[in-house]
Order: C-alpha cells, then structure tokens, then sequence
C-alpha cells in the first residue's frame, strides 16, 4: 500500500514538475525574439499580458522594429483607457481603415499627432519628439516639446540618446526627431505605470468636454499644430483651394469716446471651409453689450454664404458676402437668441 503512495506521489511530482517547466518554458518563448535577457523583456511582458500591444502572427515582436503613428495611437488609448466618442474625423483619406476609431478619439482630446487627416501618415514611423508630447498631454497636460521632454525624463520614463547634446540641446539629447522601436514604446508606457500615471490631465480632459461645442475636425487641427514645427508632417484640414477658400480671421474695432466700453467689435473667424460650407465663430460688442455665435454657414457661391442656426440649433440668420480676399461684410436678418439687443452682427471686417 505504501509503494503505491509512493509511486502516486511520484508521479504527481513528475506531473507538476512538466507543468511548471512547461509554462516556464511557454513564458521564455512568449516572443522567440525577445528573449528573457533582452533589456525590454519585462516590459513587453507586463504590455502583452494587458493586452496593450501584442505580437505578429510569425511568434515575433520585432523589438527593433520602427513603431508606427496609429501603432502608437491605439497603445495611448488603451493605456489611458481612454473615452471614445461618436463623432467622426473627415479625413483627405477616405478609405476607413482600423485606427479610425483611434484617431478620433485622440482628436477629441487634442493630442499632438501628424496623421489625423491622412491614413499614410498614421502608417509612418513616429518620432520619439511627437510620442513626448503626445504622452506628456494627456498624462501631464499641454507642453511645448521641450517641455514633453523635460517631463519624461524628470519622471524617468525615457531618457536621453545622445550624452553630448545633454547640456547644449535637449531635443538632440532625447533624440526627438529619431525613430521610436517597439521595444522603446512598450518601455516608455510600462515606465508610467511604474510611476503610477494612470489619470489623465485636466487640458486633456477639458478638451474632451468640449464646453465650445467644437467640432471634431476643429479639435484635430488644432492638436496638430501643437506638434512642434520641426516634427510636424502633413496638412490641416480644407477641402478646398485657398483661392476659393473664406478661411481666416477677420476684424473690425472701432473707439467712439474715452470711456472704457466707448468701443465697437467685431471679431470674425472662419474655419474649415469645403464646397458647401464653413464653420464660423463670430464675436461682437457695442459698448457693453455683447454677442456671439457659432455654427455653419452655407456656400451659395464664391461671394455669398448664409448662416441660418447656431451650433446650438437657435435660429441665427447672417449673410456673408466676400468683397475680396481679404474682406467680408456680413449682414445679420434675425439672431436676438445670441446677441443683446444693442449690438448685432453687421459690419465690414478685413482679414487680420
């Protein structure tokens, strides 16, 4: 009876000891290119089991492969768990493609990105610069790339790779312009959540609330122009030649007397022109009396355009007429919803 025990126990032993060795051995082969040695190891471990990147269908990683713009994307968002939203991107790129759901997203809470509008850049290597900033923003808010920069390695989420420059020039230092490798991304983010950021900042944030009810479109050009000039790739959104585009700000000030609200405004901004339309933000004061509207003016032809409703939906009717290229009379019919009785929305405005 005891040599069966023995023999039970035994081979139970022998079981368990497979089973362990198995795992261990599943575990050392989880990428047959990163072994457990590699400097990333732990990392790529820690963002496969959380499913925030995986691997190729091949067993691979390709730890020193290039990271791509909407591999990156999709990565931001996951980490950050990030709130999705209904509106849609207009994109020069029509096709629909994977990281769309990513990309607006993002838009929504203006993170400094190149690809937006264009699905060829969102399949580009992303510069180590851009995923500063772009980290930096939603972990840590707005911030020049310098700023990022400074932010990631104070906080020793990355650090620099060129020592010589450590003194002289920060973004040659961090190698801002340089690719980033899939190995290098999955350390940056296991790095913050070793630090334990995990919330997102309050200019993220506010941008998601979107309390100016922008567009999609306008929240996405303006995330891009906050990637610094010498990473920036690509184009804001227009669907239309600048010849024929009524995109600007256009202005009017005029001082009547010497008291403080002896003064008449009239503060003009057109955006995001296409073929049968803009969207347009316009300001104006009489003194103390004020009124503002936004919402999407109609083209009817190269010179006329018609405002009927507020973003809102109240009724808000301004024709716009283009004199030239750089200025615009508008003439309201009937807005008392978005104005004070004492000032309106007329006046002749030229382009600042």
């Amino acid at each position: 009876m005891k040599r069966q025990h023995y023999l039970f126990f035994t081979l139970l032993l022998i079981i368990m000891s497979f089973s362990f060795n198995t795992k261990s051995s599943a575990a050392k082969t989880l990428f047959k290119d990163v072994p457990t040695h590699h400097y990333a190891y732990d990392a790529i471990k820690w963002a496969y089991d959380f499913d925030i990147i995986g691997g190729y269908p091949d067993g691979t990683f390709r730890p020193n492969q290039p990271v791509t713009e909407q591999q990156f994307a999709k990565i931001l968002v996951t980490y950050f768990d990030l709130e999705p939203v209904s509106e849609e991107l207009n994109k020069f790129t029509k096709r629909e493609i994977a990281s769309d759901h990513y990309y607006n997203t993002l838009a929504a809470y203006q993170t400094p990105l190149n690809g937006y509008f264009d699905n060829d850049i969102r399949g580009r290597a992303v510069s180590r610069g851009v995923v500063a900033q772009a980290i930096t923003h939603v972990a840590d808010g707005n911030a020049t790339l310098k700023q990022s920069i400074q932010f990631l390695l104070d906080h020793s989420i990355s650090s620099g790779q060129n020592p010589k420059y450590e003194y002289t020039n920060l973004a040659k230092y961090f190698g801002a312009s340089n690719n980033l490798t899939r190995a290098q991304v999955v350390a940056f983010f296991h790095n913050l959540q070793n630090k334990n950021y995990f919330y997102i900042s309050e200019d993220a944030e506010s941008s998601y609330e979107n309390l100016d009810n922008l567009p999609l479109n306008v929240r996405a050009n303006a995330a891009r122009k906050t990637v610094d000039a010498s990473l920036r790739i690509g184009k804001d959104w227009s669907t239309v030649s600048k010849e024929n585009s009524w995109d600007g700000n256009y202005f009017y000030y005029y001082k009547y007397g010497r008291g403080e609200a002896d003064s008449s405004l009239r503060d003009l901004t057109i955006s995001f022109t296409s073929k049968k339309d803009f969207y347009v933000e316009y300001e104006t004061y009489d003194g103390y009396a004020t009124g503002f509207v936004q919402g999407y003016a109609t083209v009817i032809s190269n010179k006329k355009a018609m405002l009927s409703e507020t973003i809102a939906g109240e009724r808000c009717v301004i024709e716009f007429q283009k004199l030239n290229n750089n200025t615009i009379k508008t003439i309201e019919h009937d807005c008392d919803g978005s104005r004070q009785r004492e000032t309106n929305f007329n006046g002749i405005l030229k382009l600042k």
